[in-house]
C-alpha cells in the first residue's frame, strides 16, 4: 500500500471567512482541514482541494486517502490515484451561496462565498509580493502602487546627473563612478566633473595649481609623483628608497660597464690578428713580385740570346706551377684581407660607439656619486634632527610623567617598583639613593620630594632604611613663608593594612635644610634610623608586596 504522509502545505481557505462557524464537515478539505478552494471528489468520496489533492497524486504517485487509511484501511479505493478523483461541481453549487467575510485587517467587505475569489483578487488590504524581481517584499495592495513608485529598492529611476536608468540599490554604487558628478581635486581641492578630473591632473597640460610631476629621481626608477614645488621635501622623506635606487643603478652601471670593457679587449685582439695577417699578406706579395721578376730576368735573357728552346722545359712548368699556386693563394688573401678590413672597420665603429657609452656611463656614475653624497648629507641632517627630536620627546615624557605623578594636597603616595633590583643597587653602592616624584602643598605652595636609602645612610648604613624628606626650589617661593616650618609624617605602608611604619618630625628653623632654597635642592633631612633593614622581611607582614613597596608622606597643611 502507498504510503499516507501528508504535506503541510494549506491549500483551502481560512475557516475565519465564515460568518457562521458552524459549516457542514462535507465543504472542509480532507488533508488541510480548510474550507475547499476548487473542490474535488475522489473514489472513496472524501473532498479535497484541488491544489492539496493535485500535489500529492501528481506525477503518476499514489496517495492513501487519510480518512479511509483510518476508517476502511480494506477498502479498494483507499489509494488515490489521477483517474480516481474529478472536480465536485456539486458541492461547489451548494457552496456558491455561503455568507463570507474578508478577513484582510481594515477590510470590511461581506458576502457570499461566489463573490470571495473576485473580492480576493482585488481586496486593498490583501498582503500581496511586490512584482518587481529581486524585491519580494509583502505589502498592502492599496500600498503597492506607491512602494513600486516611491520605496522599491528594484524600481528603475534616472540619474539626476547622467540620465542613465538603473535599478535604485544600484545608485550609491553608481554615484561612485557617475562622470556628470562634481568630485573634489585631491591635490588643489577644486569642484569639476569627474570626467574632467584626468585632463585637469595631468601632467603634460593639466591646469592643477598642484598637480604632481615626476620624483627627480624618476630617470633611475622612482616612480613617485611630487607636487611642485615640494621636491626637495620629497628627496627628504623618500631618502631611504632613492638610496635604494641609486644603489641598484651603480651595480647595474658597474655590470654595464665591465661588459664594455671585455668587448674591448676583445676588440683589441681581433686587430692585433688582423694587423698580423695583413703582415703576412705583404711578405707573399713580396715572394710573389720577387718571383715574377726572376721569371722575366729568365724570358728577357732567353730572347737576348736567341736561343730556341734550351730552356729547362721542367724548371720553366715548376715556376709556372708556383707563380699560378701564389696567384691563387694572393687572391684568397686579398679575400680575407677585404673581410679583415670590413670587420676591423665594424669593430671600429664598435669601439667608438663602446666609448661613447663608456663616457656616458661614467658621467651617469658622477652624476650619481653626487646624488649619493647629496643622500648622505641629508641622512646625517636627518639623523640630527631625530636626535633632538627624540631627547626633546624624552624631556615631554619625563615632564608629563611627573605631572602625572605629581600631587598638590601636600600628599605624595610614592610608587617604587622593581624594588628587589633596587634594593641590591643599594647594597652594592651602584645607586645608594632614590628620589621620588616631587609633589607640592597646593597649587602655588611648597615644592617638596622624598630621599630614601634602602641599604641606609649615616649612622642608618647597613643595618636600616633611611628616610629623607627634600624642600625643592619651586616657582612661588618669592610668595611663601620661610623657613618651611610644616609637620612631616614619613610612612612605609603595609600592603596588608596592619601595622604601617611611621615617624614624624617638625622642621628646625635653624636648618638651612629648611629654609629658602638657593640650588635645585636643599640637603636632605628626616629619619635616618627610619626602619630595621630586617624588618622589611617580617612574617604577616607585606611591606613588599609583588616587587612593589608603597611610601606615603603628609605635610600638615592644616594652619597654612
Amino acid at each position: 500500500m502507498a504510503s499516507s504522509t501528508l504535506k503541510t502545505v494549506e491549500c483551502g481557505y481560512s475557516r475565519s471567512i465564515l460568518k457562521d462557524e458552524h459549516i457542514s464537515q462535507k465543504c472542509i478539505c480532507t488533508f488541510c482541514d480548510h474550507v475547499l478552494r476548487d473542490p474535488f471528489q475522489s473514489y472513496c468520496g472524501h473532498r479535497f482541494c484541488r491544489r492539496c489533492i493535485e500535489g500529492q497524486v501528481s506525477d503518476g504517485k499514489e496517495y492513501c486517502c487519510p480518512i479511509c487509511v483510518v476508517d476502511d484501511p480494506d477498502s479498494s479505493d483507499i489509494v488515490l490515484t489521477t483517474d480516481k478523483i474529478y472536480p465536485d461541481r456539486a458541492i461547489f453549487r451548494e457552496m456558491k451561496r455561503i455568507p463570507v467575510v474578508c478577513t484582510n485587517t481594515g477590510c470590511d467587505w461581506t458576502g457570499l462565498f461566489i463573490e470571495y475569489q473576485q473580492h480576493e483578487d482585488i481586496c486593498e488590504y490583501m498582503v500581496v509580493i511586490c512584482a518587481r524581481q529581486g524585491c519580494l517584499q509583502n505589502i498592502l495592495r492599496c500600498k503597492l502602487k506607491m512602494h513600486s513608485e516611491n520605496e522599491c529598492h528594484m524600481r528603475i529611476i534616472t540619474c539626476k546627473y547622467c540620465n542613465t536608468e538603473l535599478v535604485y540599490q544600484e545608485l550609491e554604487v553608481h554615484y561612485q563612478s557617475c562622470p556628470k558628478i562634481k568630485v573634489q581635486c585631491k591635490y588643489c581641492n577644486i569642484e569639476l566633473l569627474r570626467e574632467k578630473l584626468l585632463e585637469h591632473t595631468a601632467i603634460e597640460g593639466g591646469d592643477c595649481s598642484s598637480k604632481r610631476q615626476p620624483c627627480t629621481f624618476h630617470t633611475i626608477g622612482c616612480s613617485t609623483l611630487v607636487e611642485m614645488g615640494k621636491e626637495a621635501d620629497n628627496n627628504v622623506y623618500e631618502i631611504q628608497h632613492h638610496t635604494d635606487l641609486i644603489l641598484s643603478k651603480t651595480i647595474e652601471l658597474g655590470n654595464a660597464m665591465a661588459s664594455l670593457e671585455e668587448r674591448n679587449v676583445q676588440t683589441r685582439q681581433l686587430c692585433t690578428s688582423v694587423e698580423h695577417s695583413t703582415a703576412d699578406i705583404q711578405t707573399i706579395e713580396t715572394r710573389l713580385h720577387k718571383v715574377e721578376a726572376d721569371l722575366q730576368r729568365h724570358i728577357d735573357a732567353e730572347k737576348k740570346n736567341h736561343t730556341d728552346v734550351n730552356i729547362d722545359t721542367d724548371q720553366a712548368e715548376k715556376i709556372n706551377n708556383e707563380v699560378r699556386q701564389l696567384n691563387h693563394k694572393l687572391v684568397v688573401i686579398d679575400r680575407k684581407v677585404s673581410t679583415s678590413q670590413e670587420i676591423v672597420a665594424m669593430l671600429n665603429e664598435n669601439v667608438d660607439s663602446n666609448s661613447e657609452t663608456t663616457k656616458k656611463l661614467q658621467e651617469n656614475g658622477e652624476q650619481l656619486n653626487e646624488m649619493i653624497q647629496l643622500l648622505e648629507r641629508q641622512c646625517k641632517a636627518q639623523d640630527r634632527s631625530i636626535s633632538l627630536k627624540d631627547v626633546a620627546l624624552a624631556e615631554q615624557d619625563l615632564r608629563i610623567h611627573s605631572l602625572e605623578m605629581t600631587s598638590y594636597n601636600g600628599i605624595l603616595l610614592w610608587k617604587i617598583s622593581d624594588f628587589a633590583r633596587k634594593r641590591r643597587d643599594a647594597i652594592s653602592g651602584r645607586a645608594l639613593s632614590i628620589y621620588s616624584p616631587y609633589f607640592f602643598t597646593d597649587r602655588h605652595g611648597y615644592k617638596l620630594c622624598a630621599r630614601i636609602y634602602l641599604n641606609g645612610d649615616g649612622m642608618g648604613k647597613g643595618n636600616h632604611v633611611s628616610l629623607f624628606f627634600v624642600v625643592m626650589k619651586g616657582e612661588y617661593d618669592a610668595i611663601l613663608k620661610w623657613p618651611f616650618r610644616q609637620k612631616v609624617t614619613l610612612m612605609w605602608l603595609d600592603q596588608s593594612n596592619r601595622e604601617h611604619v611611621i615617624d614624624a618630625f617638625r622642621p628646625d628653623p635653624s636648618s638651612t635644610s629648611f629654609k629658602r632654597p638657593k640650588e635645585h635642592m636643599n640637603i636632605a633631612s628626616g629619619c635616618p634610623l627610619f626602619m630595621p633593614l630586617n624588618t622589611i622581611d617580617t612574617p604577616g607582614r607585606q611591606y613588599v608586596k609583588d616587587d612593589v613597596a608603597f611610601i606615603k608622606i603628609i605635610v600638615d597643611t592644616t594652619d597654612m
